[in-house]
Formats: structure tokens, C-alpha cells, sequence
């Protein structure tokens, strides 16, 4: 049997370091039987959420208020996925240290530490709810290896799970401003002379925003066509 809740070489048992995380919750994670999507569980800051649940029927014909079933829409943020899963992280590093398994212990403090460098870059990347796809896929695969005791997996991407959750789903960019000519912009025409104005055919204040005065003498009074200075 795995040494779950037993004290380690430092005395301490695994419960001892996660007195927010439910035993019956340390216990699964520690067995590889837990389930990412439900993951928002061991969140420290969960009991400060409002609870959402739903009637059902009881077996006994009774209507009873149920937690619904956690979807993506339960992690509406990088945060709220990255904040559980480092805590999760953090246990099953515990619990390799209590099995003494210095080569697992490695592997999975060097792969871990890289994929959430790496997810934070797919959720720079990509869509929200695409990312988070990818993730309890991948985190599912690696369940199974881990229940087989490898632990070196987290590091490597997974191409064939991106190409299927995150690939023509980029994250969407501002668009850039449309282009406009120079000549049509008011902050480019308030530094523009009035070439109308230069041969008398518009009236102070300019309609457009453009300067109205001589680009010879600089006189407000005349434009160059009937500046003296004008060949």
C-alpha cells in the first residue's frame, strides 16, 4: 500500500503541509485517481466562492440541491486553473519525497515546472476555453503514466492534442487601425495649409481643420496667391 498520510523522513506527514486540502482529496491526488476538471477543489480560496448548485431527485423520491457538474465555464481565467494545479503540483512533489523516489521526484519537478511555463504561454497564444481543453486532455494522458510511475512526461508538449484543441484557434488581436490617407486625418490637416485658402476660395475658420495663412509671409489676412512675396 502507498504511504499516503504517513509521516515522512522529516516527520511530518503530507497532510501536515496541506491543511487546506481535504484528506479524502489528498488521498486521490496521491493515488492518481483524481479528476482534473474537479481540480478547483483544492483551491484555499474556494470557500470564499458562493457555492453553485442545482435540484435533483433523490433515490428516495426527495428533491435535493446538488453541486452541478464543473465545466470549463468554472475557470473563467489562467489563475483560477494555474492556482490549483501549482497546489497539485506541489503535493504529488510531497508525496514522491515520501516515497523516497529520487529519479520520479526529478522528473516531475523539472516537467511540471516547465509545462506551466508552458501553458502560460498557450493561454498568450490561443483562446481561453481551447487552452483549458488541451489541459485536462493532457492532464488525463499523464494521469495514466503517472499510475504507471512515470512522472517524466509533464515537459513535453503534445502535438497531436494541440492540433486538436488549439490550432486555428488563435487568441483574437486588436485590430490595427484601417489606414487612412494622410490628407483625411484632422490631426494631419490641423498641420496642413489650406491650398483653397491660398487662391481665395474658402472662408475662416477652414471647414476641414487646415491653417489658413500665407505659406509665404505666414499673414492670416491674405494666401499666397496675393502675397506680395508671391512669383
Amino acid at each position: 500500500m502507498v504511504p499516503l498520510l504517513i509521516a515522512n523522513l522529516t516527520g511530518r506527514s503530507l497532510a501536515s503541509y496541506f491543511p487546506d486540502v481535504k484528506p479524502t482529496l489528498l488521498l486521490v491526488i496521491a493515488k492518481h485517481k483524481f479528476n482534473p476538471s474537479q481540480i478547483f477543489k483544492i483551491d484555499p480560496q474556494l470557500k470564499d466562492k458562493p457555492r453553485d448548485g442545482h435540484l435533483q431527485l433523490s433515490e428516495a423520491g426527495v428533491l435535493i440541491k446538488a453541486e452541478r457538474d464543473t465545466s470549463p465555464k468554472e475557470y473563467p481565467s489562467f489563475q483560477s486553473l494555474h492556482d490549483p494545479l501549482h497546489i497539485y503540483f506541489n503535493i504529488l512533489l510531497h508525496q514522491l519525497i515520501t516515497l523516497d523516489n529520487q529519479q520520479a521526484l526529478i522528473d516531475f519537478a523539472h516537467g511540471s515546472s516547465k509545462y506551466l511555463s508552458g501553458l502560460y504561454k498557450l493561454y498568450i497564444e490561443y483562446e481561453w476555453p481551447q487552452v483549458l481543453e488541451y489541459h485536462f486532455r493532457f492532464h488525463n494522458c499523464h494521469m495514466v503514466e503517472m499510475q504507471e510511475g512515470s512522472y517524466g512526461g509533464w515537459e513535453h508538449v503534445d502535438a497531436d492534442l494541440m492540433s486538436l484543441h488549439l490550432f486555428g484557434h488563435p487568441k483574437t488581436r486588436l485590430a490595427k487601425q484601417s489606414s487612412q490617407p494622410a490628407w483625411s486625418s484632422p490631426k494631419d490637416m490641423s498641420k496642413q495649409f489650406c491650398h483653397a485658402f491660398t487662391y481665395g476660395k474658402c472662408l475662416s475658420p477652414c471647414k476641414v481643420g487646415r491653417i489658413h495663412k500665407c505659406h509665404k509671409c505666414s499673414s492670416p489676412d491674405h494666401g499666397a496667391s496675393s502675397c506680395p512675396k508671391y512669383d
